[in-house]
C-alpha cells in the first residue's frame, strides 16, 4: 500500500503545473490572436491613411519589414513603397551661406559648455536636440579603422568614450541582415580624420552627410572621389530600404522627394547659418511616442535655423549620449546596439 500512497501526492502536484502550461498556452494564443486582429484592423481598415502608414513605417525597419504581407498582398505592399531617390543629382551645398564665428576660448561654464540641450514634441514624436555652436568639435568616430564582420561596433557610449567626448548621436547605416547584425561593417562610404575608411566601389553614387576642412556641413549625392574633392573629412553615407536619400534641407530648401516614408524613431544632423551644428534624435515605437515622419525632422531642423540638414540610421539604432549617458529611449528592446559610426561633440578646446 505504500507505493500507491507516495504516488498520490506526485499526481496531485503535477495537476497544477499542467493548469498552469494550460493557461500560458491560452493567454499567449489570445495575445497573438489579438495583435493579429490590430495588424488586420491597420492594415485592411477603413482608414486608407492608416494604412498607408503603417505599411510605410514597417517596410523601414530591418527585422519585421514582412509584417504589412501578412494581410496584403506583395502587389498592395509594393504600392506603398516610396519612389527610390538615391541615384538622383542634388544642388551642391553652397558654402557661402555658413558663416562661422571664432570659436571662443574658455569661456564655458558648468551650466554652459557651448552646447544646449532641448526637449523636442512634435506631433507623435519626442525627443533630444543638441545645439553645439561651436563645429569644428563634431567629429565623425568610428568604432575601428578597419572594419570587419567578424568584429563588432560599439555602442555609442563606448564611441562617445573613446574620443573623450561630451555627447553623440549614431551615424551610418551598417549590415543588419534580419535585423541582426553587429554593427561592425558600415553601409556605403565612411570618411573619418580626413581619411576614407569605407567604400564599395570610388565611381558609386552615395548619399553623403558631413562636414569638410573647413567645419562646414555638405549633404547630397557624390562618389568618393567627389567627396574627397570637395574637402570632406568627416563623413557617413545613408538611404532608406527603399532608396530614399538622406538630405533633408540644402541651401535652405527643402528636398520635398525624400520625406516619404513612415513613422520611427529617426536621427538627423544640419548646420545654421551661423555654423551652430544641431544633432537630432526622435524616439518612438513606444506607448509614449510613435515616432516622426522624415517631414517632422525636416520641419523641426527648419524652426531651429537649418540651412543644410540630413537623415541618418534611424530605428532602433537611433540613441543620444549626453554627459556620458543615453538621454533619450532606445527603440532596441535588447538595448543599445552596436555601432561602426557616431558624431561625437568633443570637449570644449578639444
Amino acid at each position: 500500500m505504500q507505493p500507491n500512497e507516495q504516488s498520490k501526492p506526485k499526481k496531485n502536484a503535477a495537476r497544477p503545473l499542467g493548469r498552469l502550461g494550460a493557461f500560458l498556452l491560452v493567454t499567449l494564443a489570445l495575445l497573438l490572436i489579438t495583435l493579429l486582429g490590430v495588424i488586420w484592423v491597420l492594415e485592411k481598415g477603413p482608414s486608407p491613411t492608416v494604412t498607408e502608414k503603417f505599411c510605410r513605417s514597417m517596410r523601414e525597419t530591418s527585422a519585421i519589414r514582412w509584417i504589412p504581407n501578412i494581410f496584403l498582398s506583395q502587389e498592395e505592399v509594393d504600392a506603398f513603397k516610396s519612389e527610390s531617390t538615391e541615384n538622383d543629382e542634388t544642388e551642391t551645398v553652397n558654402t557661402s551661406l555658413i558663416h562661422i564665428a571664432p570659436a571662443s576660448s574658455g569661456t564655458g561654464t558648468a551650466e554652459d559648455d557651448g552646447v544646449e540641450l532641448v526637449a523636442i514634441t512634435r506631433g507623435t514624436a519626442k525627443g533630444k536636440l543638441l545645439i553645439v555652436r561651436d563645429p569644428s568639435r563634431v567629429i565623425l568616430g568610428v568604432s575601428s579603422e578597419e572594419f570587419d564582420a567578424k568584429i563588432p561596433g560599439l555602442q555609442l557610449t563606448e564611441l562617445v568614450e573613446k574620443y573623450g567626448g561630451v555627447a553623440g548621436t549614431n551615424a551610418g547605416g551598417f549590415n543588419d541582415e534580419n535585423g541582426r547584425g553587429n554593427g561592425g561593417v558600415p553601409q556605403g562610404l565612411v570618411i573619418s580624420g580626413g581619411a576614407l575608411l569605407h567604400t564599395a566601389r570610388e565611381d558609386e553614387l552615395y548619399n553623403v552627410v558631413g562636414f569638410d576642412a573647413d567645419h562646414i556641413l555638405h549633404v547630397g549625392t557624390m562618389t568618393a572621389d567627389e567627396a574627397l574633392a570637395q574637402g570632406l573629412t568627416d563623413a557617413v553615407s545613408f538611404r532608406t530600404h527603399d532608396g530614399l536619400a538622406s538630405a533633408l534641407i540644402i541651401n535652405g530648401e527643402v528636398q520635398s522627394k525624400n520625406l516619404g516614408g513612415g513613422v520611427n524613431p529617426r536621427t538627423a544632423i544640419g548646420q545654421c547659418a551661423d555654423g551652430s551644428v544641431l544633432l537630432l534624435v526622435l524616439d518612438g515605437r513606444s506607448i509614449n511616442t510613435l515616432g516622426a515622419t522624415m517631414q517632422d525632422v525636416a520641419d523641426i531642423m527648419l524652426e531651429y535655423g537649418a540651412v543644410n540638414a540630413g537623415n541618418l540610421d534611424g530605428g532602433s539604432s537611433s540613441v543620444m549620449v549626453y554627459g556620458g549617458e543615453i538621454i533619450n529611449n532606445c527603440a532596441s528592446v535588447t538595448g543599445p546596439r552596436n555601432i561602426p559610426t557616431a558624431f561625437i561633440v568633443l570637449s570644449e578646446g578639444a
